[in-house]
């Protein structure tokens, strides 16, 4: 016990000492929120990474920065008051509208079409032009749409993915080939919320009906009942961490949470299993508040703080997200939420650098680790800018 607090004393001394002169403000005010999430996205914008981003991973179209641009282009929509709209604009088009290499994680290649989706929805021309086309007579398609194709690359994978990939009858994430499904929790994110927003740009119910089958699916292989946690894929589940708990990542759920999210704001109101989801994302929340940390935060383990001793602000994100989504939307009830919500979104803004960069964030990884405040990826600031528009948008109407 004494051991634990020592811990949590010299993490709260840490986080204090490297943010000790924030400029940033972590009031429930659209202003403040504005100016800390602008800032973060920015600064992200200027110091896009190349490291880890391979031909599985590209640049642009690869999962992390699909993650962060489908994220700033939401936080766009609501204030562009730095222009970020012509800044992921210029790279969709420098992308062609092309989503990721056809890798062994198909999953991770769609992330990107959250971003082109929301560029044609901004912006929307005529609905046939999400009918089939010859893709290779490029010419015929710039002049018959005007250049307007943002569309076509993705809804050839949605229907290539659906057609040749659920074919194998297990999710073992151990059986390479198992991996062209959703066998792995943050497939959940990378996938789901595209077919579900997709099914509703181009009429398609196919997509959202493979969407729904294949997210039950990967809930039956990883979701653990007992701890209403998912495990990150089937390798982790007879693991147990250095004090005998089960192996939870904290980012692994953090991509639940909003795959889930996402997925709840795309369906249509009166879809039949609506309900299933909403009932997770509240059982989820209510386990997922009980770990926060005495400063606001969760770890890369959420249950074994006292070996993984830092915050992890990629996980923490996504679950701010959670709360303050959850309670604009009446999922969470707000008088029992609206604290620990209050709490991790001031923890969060704490973790932002006095030059916009968001610390604490775990690097590409599929495990628990420690980590420094020095450490930033794209889908931290991503994570962070969803969650900033959520209060902000609890700011607005509770003014």
């Amino acid at each position: 016990m004494f051991k634990k607090l020592l811990l949590s004393l010299f993490c709260t001394i840490v986080i204090h000492m490297v943010f000790a002169e924030k400029k940033y403000s972590a009031a429930i005010d659209e202003k403040a929120i504005r100016e800390v999430v602008n800032d973060a996205i920015a600064w992200q914008t200027e110091n896009m990474p190349t490291r880890g981003r391979a031909i599985w991973n590209p640049q642009f179209t690869g999962w992390a920065d699909g993650v962060f641009l489908s994220a700033v282009s939401d936080w766009a929509h609501y204030d562009n008051s730095r222009d970020f709209k012509s800044w992921y604009g210029k790279i969709a088009e420098e992308n062609r509208w092309e989503v990721g290499n056809r890798s062994l994680n198909p999953a991770n290649d769609i992330a990107v079409s959250i971003m082109y989706g929301r560029i044609w929805l901004d912006d929307p021309k005529p609905y046939y032009i999400v009918e089939k086309v010859d893709r290779w007579n490029e010419e015929m398609v710039l002049n018959l749409f005007g250049g307007w194709v943002p569309l076509i690359p993705t809804i050839e994978r949605l229907d290539y993915q659906m057609k040749y990939y659920p074919k194998t009858d297990n999710l073992l994430f151990e059986i390479p080939q198992n991996q062209e499904r959703w066998c792995w929790c943050d497939a959940l994110y990378m996938a789901a919320p595209t077919y579900a927003l997709f099914a509703n740009i181009t009429g398609n119910d196919e997509y959202r009906e493979f969407m729904n089958r294949e997210f039950w699916e990967t809930y039956k292989a990883l979701y653990d009942k007992d701890e209403k946690l998912f495990y990150r894929d089937t390798r982790f589940i007879e693991r147990r961490e250095a004090n005998d708990q089960k192996v939870f990542w904290g980012r692994g759920n953090g991509w639940v949470i909003g795959a889930i999210a996402r997925v709840i704001d795309f369906l249509p109101r009166d879809y039949y299993d609506r309900n299933r989801y909403t009932n997770l994302f509240q059982e989820m929340m209510s386990r997922i508040a009980t770990l926060q940390d005495e400063n606001g935060y969760w770890h890369t383990s959420l249950l074994d703080y006292e070996t993984f001793t830092s915050p992890e602000t990629s996980a923490s994100g996504f679950f701010t997200f959670g709360l303050w989504w959850g309670i604009n939307r009446n999922l969470l009830d707000k008088k029992t939420y609206l604290p620990i919500a209050i709490k991790a979104w001031e923890a969060m803004v704490a973790a932002v650098h006095n030059n916009g960069m968001l610390g604490y964030v775990q690097p590409i990884g599929d495990a628990p680790q420690n980590i420094t405040a020095e450490k930033n990826e794209v889908y931290g600031t991503a994570a962070f800018a969803l969650a900033g528009l959520e209060v902000a948008r609890y700011a607005s109407e509770n003014k």
